[in-house]
């Protein structure tokens, strides 16, 4: 879309201006570290693309971070779903960051209570992530647990595509998937495919700046000196020279809310297909759909992992086309946690701490200890109140 007035474009449309949705679809097109390019493409002044991203992300409308290509630098993403003990809901979310390498924690429902929990721990230490779960089932604070292994998760870049202007709202084309699906190319990105091995191309430094990047994408070059106690050239040595060229970056997430918060639902996906013709057509085409967040191709299998954020009126709709596609054969099957938009969420940074000396440590031990300590606690306070 091209902006050809600018004063046009700033009447309301829903929670957003028109300007608001142009400037985050090309936060999808060239990255939050090219406001510069941003303002170019849409001609209006770089100061207004910067002041109406901090409007929005001030408002929490517009959430940015940096996306980790967490595979060269020697971490795994453990995608973990458990039914838990009701009893102890209260005191889950500590029990869960118990584990130093937790990335993002959400309460999730489904046949049972439960979380979902992504652990973004060292590829040599999946195992004991692993015995941290199972040792929460011992404990029977959880009752049945599945932990997948997925690629870096790609994030779906924001569109309007399925936004209608003169109407003002969404429109839901489920009907136009299944042609696009046998249509689709089977061609994937490098983040959806298996990866040959988990290398540490990084130092300390880079990680920190990865942590910080993570953060706030559109941080400068100088704001990260001040932090890092560094200079800006450092920086952009270690940026240009380390971070690009060993891939290190692959993407940016963008996440924008699309719809009102107190009617979505967010849903947790793990689908499996019969060829891996189905699987990457099939995620080629989520590649390009609004209502998709981020996904990941489970490892090892024709099998993906992927978030979806939509109205709840449209959930029926979603569950007919998915049915839909595993009648035509599309789709194996598939299994699913859904989350209310304010349900409890977690999420932080790498565990930048736990890098030293060019390894990642992984103190297996203090983590079941910090896991006992909380279980004792709540068993404490449960008696107390009962």
């Amino acid at each position: 879309m091209n902006v050809k007035n600018l004063e046009s474009l700033k009447y309301k449309r829903g929670l957003y201006t028109y300007l608001d949705l142009l400037i985050i679809e090309a936060l999808g097109k060239y990255g939050p570290r090219n406001l510069n390019k941003i303002a170019k493409s849409l001609k209006i002044p770089e100061s207004t693309v910067r002041y109406r991203i901090k409007k929005m992300k001030e408002k929490g409308l517009l959430f940015l971070s940096t996306s980790v290509y967490h595979t060269n630098i020697g971490l795994k993403k453990n995608v973990v779903f458990t039914d838990i003990n009701p009893i102890f809901y209260e005191y889950m979310p500590k029990f869960f960051r118990s584990l130093g390498y937790w990335s993002y924690v959400r309460h999730v429902h489904g046949d049972h209570e439960g979380f979902h929990t992504l652990y973004i721990a060292p590829a040599k230490n999946v195992n004991e992530v692993r015995r941290f779960v199972r040792g929460m089932k011992k404990l029977d604070l959880i009752y049945n647990y599945n932990i997948y292994y997925s690629t870096c998760l790609y994030g779906v870049k924001p569109s309007t595509k399925w936004y209608d202007l003169k109407s003002n709202r969404w429109e839901f084309k489920w009907d136009t998937l299944k042609d696009s699906i046998e249509n689709a190319d089977t061609e994937l990105p490098f983040n959806l495919k298996d990866p040959d091995g988990y290398p540490i191309l990084a130092d300390y430094m880079d990680i920190v700046i990865l942590k910080e990047l993570e953060l706030d994408p559109t941080i400068t070059y100088n704001e990260l000196a001040e932090k890092l106690n560094t200079t800006p050239q450092n920086i952009y040595y270690h940026y240009r020279k380390h971070i690009i060229k060993n891939n290190l970056i692959e993407g940016f997430e963008i996440s924008f809310r699309k719809f009102n918060p107190n009617r979505s639902l967010v849903i947790y996906f793990i689908t499996r297909f019969p060829s891996y013709d189905y699987f990457a057509k099939t995620a080629n085409v989520f590649r390009e759909l609004p209502i998709i967040h981020s996904m990941g191709k489970i490892i090892g299998s024709n099998g993906l992992f992927y978030v979806v954020y939509l109205p709840v009126e449209e959930v029926p709709r979603l569950f007919d086309t998915m049915n839909e596609l595993v009648e035509l054969g599309f789709i194996k099957d598939y299994e699913y946690r859904y989350a209310h938009y304010k349900d409890y969420a977690a999420r932080q940074t790498l565990a930048y701490k736990k890098f030293k000396n060019g390894e990642w440590e992984f103190p297996f031990e203090e983590y079941m200890n910090e896991l006992y300590q909380h279980y004792e606690e709540a068993l404490r306070k449960i008696r107390i109140n009962s």
